[in-house]
């Protein structure tokens, strides 16, 4: 049998764990975020927050950016989930959920096109 002409430090690494850094166990409860900019239809709005309906189910309490489009300009909001619930209509096959979401604080170009 002829030897292997590939060098031992050079072969693939078994299956397995593969990682270099080291890993830490988790005791207890660790949240982390995840900012995801889904599409969402605005349903209605005013200078205290917004009720958009969501393909995407969010927890009750968390805080989260969301990016509104007034006059074809981005505006960049920090909004806090008050409520959510299932919409009763399932578009292509897709659950989506009402989410009211009150502003945390209200960029002044967005308060300028509310009034």
């Amino acid at each position: 049998m002829a030897p292997n002409p590939i060098p031992a430090d050079h072969l693939i690494a078994p299956f397995g764990d593969r990682r270099s850094q080291r890993r830490l166990e988790v005791v207890g409860h660790l949240w982390g975020a995840l900012d995801i900019m889904e599409p969402a239809r605005v349903v209605d709005i005013s200078l205290g927050g917004v009720l958009v309906e969501s393909p995407v189910a969010v927890p009750p309490g968390s805080e989260q950016p969301i990016q509104l489009t007034v006059d074809g300009q981005p505006i960049l909001v920090d909004a806090r989930v008050c409520h959510i619930r299932r919409a009763p209509i399932v578009n292509a096959g897709r659950a989506s959920y009402f989410v009211g979401y009150e502003f945390v604080s209200l960029p002044a170009a967005l308060a300028e096109a509310l009034e």
